[in-house]
């Protein structure tokens, strides 16, 4: 009682100094102070301003983690599919090759400078082999360089096609892996997208429930109980109360574990929001409405 009453005979009109305090606006600057303050714990307690900053503030934090976590998703796809790329050139470059080989076996192959070297060492051979035994100019002798050149030709031919259909089986493989990447990597970002959506919606409705919280506070309303109709069944109508609709009812499956041994009396949510919006409110964690009781 000391300090106020000092504070009062500090601006006590019969006196001197207090009608001087009172001239020189003293009694606004020593209110200032304290009025500030209330205003603080109106707006930030009160009115469930500071929880909804806190349910704010971890919303944009969760959705900072979120863009930082999606963008390292995309430097790590844009660095696969670059570590990729040399194998799918490479395949793509043996695509048109092996068409051709296919299509047309005997060009590539007459156009094989070691074809042609192997070709020669071969009509030697079999040239020095009927030369020895005095066939050189036999029809066999002809027949025989003709028969190895075929032989020859198909063996390359054959080996040639192989080895173009193993560079186009690793670019094959090599796109494969692409696109195997690019749809998980698709799959992770839509993820972490939904992630960063569910982060602010929460958000939002966090910040909504602690202002709305604030209110109720402000008018005593006491506790939050669940009431939404989705969790309800056997409904009945019991009776109006102060303009309010009430009801009997049971909790059905989709209550269990959630509104643990609430009453099965009350309004029903969805009807209050229409008259009276700022008695119901969204639980942030399964998204069902309560209502202030």
């Amino acid at each position: 009682m000391g300090a106020v009453s000092d504070f009062v005979s500090d601006f006590d009109p019969t006196t001197t100094d207090g009608l001087a305090n009172l001239a020189t606006g003293g009694l606004s600057g020593a209110l200032s102070g304290p009025i500030d303050q209330l205003g603080g714990f109106i707006e930030g307690d009160l009115l469930g301003g500071n929880a909804a900053d806190a349910a704010e503030e971890a919303a944009r934090l969760q959705a900072e983690a979120g863009r930082n976590a999606l963008q390292l998703n995309r430097d790590q796809f844009d660095q696969t599919r670059g570590d990729l790329s040399p194998f799918r050139e490479f395949g793509t470059a043996g695509i048109s090759n092996l068409q051709g080989a296919i299509k047309d076996p005997s060009a590539r192959v007459l156009n094989n400078p070691f074809f042609t070297a192997l070709a020669e060492q071969q009509e030697q051979r079999t040239l020095a082999s009927a030369a020895a035994r005095g066939k050189v100019g036999s029809g066999g002798t002809g027949d025989d360089l003709q028969r190895n050149l075929l032989l020859l030709g198909n063996q390359f031919a054959q080996q040639d096609i192989s080895n173009l259909q193993n560079q186009v089986n690793t670019g094959l493989g090599a796109a494969t892996q692409t696109g195997a990447f690019g749809q998980q990597s698709a799959a992770s970002q839509g993820g972490i997208l939904g992630n960063i959506a569910n982060a602010q919606a929460s958000g939002q409705i966090g910040a909504a429930n602690a202002q709305q919280q604030g209110i109720s506070n402000i008018l005593g309303i006491g506790a939050l109980a669940f009431s939404d109709i989705r969790l309800k069944e056997n409904v009945k109508f019991s009776h109006v109360e102060n303009g309010i609709r009430l009801y009997n009812w049971d909790w059905n499956e989709a209550a269990k574990g959630i509104v643990g041994n609430q009453k099965t009396s009350g309004p029903i949510a969805q009807e209050l929001k229409k008259t009276h919006p700022e008695l119901v409110f969204t639980d942030p964690e399964t998204g069902f409405y309560k209502v202030a009781i």
